[in-house]
């Protein structure tokens, strides 16, 4: 019986199948990974998104209305600004004094300001558009967009609330999400 080794040609053969094998094993690898990575993003955007309209629906339902004992506010508000990517709404502090809180988003972060403080950042990668609603009555087929001002503020019964947050991942890819809403005011 005649021993044999392998010739130098099966073995250039036998690492350039491995290779191969090793490569197409390598590349699935990654494509999953960057595609759970992906998902992983978009949740964690999507969680934020939903989290920052949370924020500014508790924040509408819970401004305090201007009385008429109250100064410098439009008596029977609940919000003394509004823009379409601001509001400022006011708020009583626990001895009933009436003071403000600001929303808003500057150079892609979501800002809250106790009345005049700094500014704090809640979101990054975040924007925001608030579109104002009056009506008549209280029924969502009647009401109508608006610009409120000082002397029609006190008529907004509704906002409706479009946010996007923007979450920029390590490979280069972002994913973004988008939360939608519709708050009416507490106090009207």
């Amino acid at each position: 019986m005649k021993r044999r080794g392998y010739t130098m040609i099966e073995l250039l053969v036998a690492v350039l199948v491995i290779g191969l094998v090793m490569s197409a094993i390598l590349t699935t690898f990654i494509s999953m990974w960057k595609s759970q990575g992906a998902s992983v993003g978009m949740s964690s955007s999507q969680a934020q998104a939903q989290q920052m309209a949370t924020t500014l629906c508790n924040a509408f339902r819970g401004a305090a209305l201007c009385a008429s004992t109250d100064s410098g506010c439009v008596v029977g508000a609940n919000v003394q600004d509004a823009t379409a990517t601001s509001c400022k709404l006011y708020t009583r502090d626990s001895s009933g004094v009436l003071g403000f809180v600001t929303y808003a988003v500057n150079n892609g972060n979501f800002q809250m300001t106790v009345g005049s403080g700094t500014p704090t950042t809640i979101y990054t990668g975040a924007s925001m558009t608030l579109t104002y609603y009056t009506s008549s009555t209280y029924y969502t087929s009647a009401m109508t967009t608006f610009t409120p001002t000082n002397s029609t503020i006190s008529s907004l019964i509704a906002v409706g609330i479009v946010v996007s947050i923007t979450k920029n991942e390590s490979a280069g890819d972002n994913a973004t999400s988008t939360y939608s809403t519709l708050v009416s005011l507490r106090n009207r």
